[in-house]
């Protein structure tokens, strides 16, 4: 009995140890690739903020395409302008060697987004920039220009102070719009009352900004219109649907029209911060043979979410869903079988928290069925507890099995940076040789999105903001380099870690998920990070990732 019982436990042994040896033998490191790129985009990002540098650049190592970006003492450093002077001529030396140029007129023209808001300029500043574009394509007629510009936003610029003279002059925009739309005399009366309560300077100075954007549009299309620029995109930025920005921008069509300037190489949508990313995604589908349309399939959290009109948006969720796609070259289908991704908007909210366990069991059919899954996870308030992500890794969802996420800011932001990052990565599946290194890098860039749009925005950034505020440091916005800074920065860093250490260890990041462009599954093993504050102030981080990812 006795050698046995020996036996078979040398035998189930020697069954482990041969398990053992399988299973290592199957399963290996992925190395940490090195960026290689046979393709260049010259970027001039709207400022320097990761979004519109850092988030380009790092999907342009999904796709094997190396973005530039320009030397950082010559960028925006918050309300420090951009050295426009020197970004132009960085930008006439670098695009010698570049397939496309993506080009900000913010940053060509002001110094950046912040500065557009607040600096004047005139109209011999726009004849310069006009004949500056113009001799950037004569010099360089073989690379393509993609130009975007940022809608003058709604909210009064900072030099007018008064907080009444601030809400009055946007009141009084929402009814000159309505006024023009529908010229009663009710809506007359109560534009001119409106009016009087405002300083007349105020009012002159607010109108200006919008007829000088007139004004330049105008000539942008004329650029466009002769062949200079290849695409020309405005952008609409934190707006309503009733304001002067959106008269204006249909007094820029109008004009448009008349004139018989031909749309085709013109877009207008929502958004800011992810609108280069939404032009290098297409930049990428073409490089890759993408160029024609995704089959994208819509879901949302609830039905009332598809109409639903979210914070600091002029158009409803489903509106921007159908101009992102068109934007991109997609469609939106009805079947789940078609589609080549799913694209899910969660819109939390405290009257939607009991459809979250609805959607996980959604995601999970989705994902069983082997459909490529790009989750928006909104926040009606910005909170950690209407989000999807904290029960989704709560119950144990493959996370890395994901191929894109968003959830910071606008939903035009999250909805742009999801669909970007999820057509750059399929896209680039389908094309790539390397199929490991795709994987890998868009990884990184999903995990980043984790650690910034839910651990950060929605649940870190309100202890460090409390904690300062605790202290008498009331303007987050406002952080003094030598002494708050550094205390915010330490803070960020341990409050990372410490959700990091969490999220390490927790199933829904270790679980494995099959690609079958490759046909391989990969599991995510470990991860760390470095943080910091990118400006003076609390509002968003700069981080990056390193994976250990393991293909079986």
């Amino acid at each position: 009995m006795k050698k046995l019982l020996l036996f078979a436990l040398v035998a189930i042994a020697a069954i482990a140890g041969c398990t053992y040896f399988f299973k290592d033998q199957s399963q290996q490191d992925i190395p940490v690739p090195v960026p290689t790129a046979s393709h260049k985009v010259v970027l001039l990002p709207l400022d320097s903020r990761p979004p519109c540098t850092k988030l380009v650049a790092d999907n342009g190592h999904t796709a094997g395409i190396e973005v530039v970006t320009p030397p950082s003492q010559y960028m925006d450093y918050y309300t420090q302008p951009g050295d426009i002077s020197a970004l132009r001529l960085w930008l006439a030396t670098e695009i010698k060697q570049a397939d496309e140029a993506i080009i900000s007129i913010d940053q060509l023209l002001y110094g950046g987004l912040i500065a557009s808001r607040n600096k004047n300029i005139t109209d011999n500043d726009i004849a310069e920039l006009i004949t500056y574009l113009q001799q950037l394509h004569a010099d360089n007629p073989q690379v393509k220009l993609y130009v975007f510009a940022i809608l003058p936003r709604m909210t009064p610029p900072d030099y007018i102070e008064v907080y009444e003279d601030r809400e009055n002059l946007m009141e009084w925009s929402r009814l000159i719009h309505r006024y023009y739309d529908d010229p009663s005399e009710e809506n007359y009366t109560n534009w001119q009352a409106a009016q009087q309560n405002i300083p007349l300077e105020h009012i002159q100075a607010y109108a200006e900004i919008y007829e000088r954007n007139y004004r330049l549009n105008c000539q942008l299309a004329e650029l466009m219109q002769s062949g200079v620029l290849h695409q020309l995109v405005l952008a609409q930025d934190d707006g309503e649907a009733f304001s002067l920005p959106n008269l204006k921008l249909n007094e820029f069509l109008n004009h448009l029209e008349e004139k018989g300037v031909s749309t085709d190489h013109l877009a207008v949508i929502h958004g800011a911060d992810e609108v280069a990313l939404s032009i290098f995604t297409n930049i990428t589908k073409e490089k890759t043979g993408r160029a024609e349309h995704f089959k994208v399939f819509v879901d949302y959290n609830a039905p009332e979410m598809v109409d639903k009109i979210m914070p600091y948006m002029a158009i409803s969720n489903q509106e921007t869903v159908t101009e992102r796609l068109a934007f991109n070259h997609s469609v939106q289908v009805d079947s789940v079988d078609e589609a080549d991704y799913v694209l899910f908007i969660s819109c939390g909210s405290q009257a939607t928290m009991n459809e979250r366990r609805k959607s996980i069991d959604r995601l999970s059919l989705y994902h069983d069925w082997g459909k490529p899954i790009a989750l928006v996870d909104l926040s009606q308030k910005f909170s950690a507890q209407e989000a999807l992500f904290p029960l989704m890794l709560k119950e144990d969802y493959p996370l890395n099995g994901l191929v894109a996420y968003a959830g910071w800011n606008t939903t035009s932001n999250s909805i742009g940076t999801a669909v970007g990052q999820a057509e750059i990565y399929l896209s680039s599946l389908q094309a790539s040789g390397g199929k490991d290194n795709v994987v890998y890098f868009n990884l990184r860039n999903l995990n980043n999105r984790f650690l910034e749009d839910y651990y950060y925005l929605k649940d870190i950034i309100d202890v460090v903001n409390l904690s300062l505020k605790k202290k008498g440091y009331a303007n987050v916005y406002d952080l003094d380099l030598n002494h708050n800074y550094r205390w915010s920065a330490d803070m960020l860093r341990a409050s990372l870690k410490q959700r990091l250490d969490q999220y390490n260890h927790s199933n829904a990041f270790r679980r494995s998920f099959y690609v079958a462009e490759s046909d391989s599954t990969y599991a995510v093993t470990d991860i760390n990070l470095e943080a910091f504050f990118p400006w003076p102030r609390t509002f968003e981080i700069n981080l990056d990732t390193t994976l250990k990812v393991v293909k079986k």
